[in-house]
């Protein structure tokens, strides 16, 4: 990687202001600095509109304001610093022009969360799409624009050019929170397995087709929306139910012999969904909690039946580098195996951004995609 670059270089894009919930996005010109040091500099090609973002925008999830929204994003490395390591995250030498894929998060490598395994935790945390900027958009880090500035500590990966642009787009969110749940739980998966998802979005989707790669034996998938059931068929799911069909249950029984499940991923966001997975588990199951991102009605637990039950409850939030990987390779392996292309459901231009976010707010089982150009 040449690494005499024009420190006092500028390049001149557009950032999507966020103000609050319900308010219009403003798109401002903006110009970006060379990256310094070890930081990088991405020209964004896309960004998609995550579900979490959708809370953000409807006043169920608070960030700072103004920001720029939007962390699951792709683009090119176009720029870096004079100490910026030419290695990504898997070992792949890294040159101007690759395109890239990266975790949502920077981090310190060295506090007691970065060494205990959870650097998403660390104590100087920088979230790409969830920090305050100024007025006039400097400080973007956010996917609604047209570049972002990499800080030191985030781990960057090579996306392979058998990924097409519009399913790479979401592995660093929806498909590494996934693999980060199944890791999580300690679940050896085989075929005896039984695992139940709450939620058909992008994130169920994905934790049901690495469950069945991985060897998981039967995955029964509950879905608000019948309009979705046929895609989490076609994702692998063996049955799929909305909240309350009794038939669901009767399904469970059958496939368990009235013992309960093995593990629950609750990525609905919804108390109710979890309250429901809980209900399931057999003694010594595992109940994953990640979709409820925001304030929620607390869980109904009986301590005695946690500890008589021996269960497991765990809340997973973001995930470590090592998932970004598995998601990334699940995502190679599986990108001519499995209908991803159905799950993007309108493709807008940066002009288009608040288009964008009523298409994302209206339509919670696809994504909205941002292509910059």
């Amino acid at each position: 990687m040449n690494m005499n670059q024009n420190t006092n270089a500028m390049y001149p894009g557009k950032v999507a202001l966020y103000h609050g919930p319900d308010k219009a996005v403003e798109l401002l010109p903006m110009n970006w600095p060379a990256p310094q040091e070890s930081q990088a500099l991405v020209r964004i090609t896309h960004c998609a509109i995550c579900r979490s973002d959708v809370h953000t925008m409807c006043g169920r999830r608070h960030v700072q304001t103004p920001s720029v929204l939007g962390h699951e994003i792709i683009g090119h490395l176009i720029a870096v610093g004079t100490s910026f390591s030419n290695t990504d995250l898997s070992g792949q030498t890294l040159n101007l022009g690759d395109r890239v894929t990266w975790a949502i998060y920077a981090h310190c490598g060295d506090c007691a969360f970065c060494r205990d395994g959870l650097p998403q935790k660390c104590v100087q945390l920088f979230k790409y799409g969830h920090e305050a900027v100024s007025d006039t958009g400097e400080g973007s880090s956010g996917g609604m624009a047209s570049y972002i500035m990499l800080k030191s500590g985030t781990p960057i990966l090579k996306l392979s050019d058998d990924i097409s642009d519009h399913s790479a787009t979401p592995i660093n969110c929806a498909v590494a929170t996934a693999a980060a749940m199944i890791r999580e739980s300690d679940c050896k998966l085989n075929a005896l397995s039984v695992l139940v998802v709450m939620g058909g979005g992008y994130a169920g989707l994905s934790a049901v087709a690495l469950a069945k790669k991985q060897g998981c034996g039967k995955v029964l998938v509950f879905e608000t929306n019948a309009e979705l059931h046929k895609r989490c068929l076609e994702f692998g799911a063996d049955a799929v139910f909305v909240p309350g069909d009794q038939a669901a249950i009767e399904c469970l029984n059958k496939w368990t012999h009235q013992r309960g499940v093995d593990l629950v991923l609750e990525l609905a966001g919804s108390t109710d969904a979890a309250q429901l997975g809980l209900d399931q588990l057999r003694t010594g199951g595992c109940l994953i909690l990640a979709g409820t991102v925001f304030p929620s009605p607390p869980l109904r637990m009986d301590p005695d039946q946690i500890v008589r039950r021996c269960l497991t409850i765990k809340g997973s939030h973001n995930y470590r580098p090592e998932d970004l990987i598995t998601a990334t390779g699940f995502m190679c392996d599986t990108q001519d195996k499995l209908p991803w292309g159905q799950l993007v459901g309108g493709v807008f231009s940066l002009e288009d951004c608040n288009e964008a976010i009523q298409f994302a707010k209206d339509h919670p089982g696809q994504r909205a995609i941002l292509q910059m150009c």
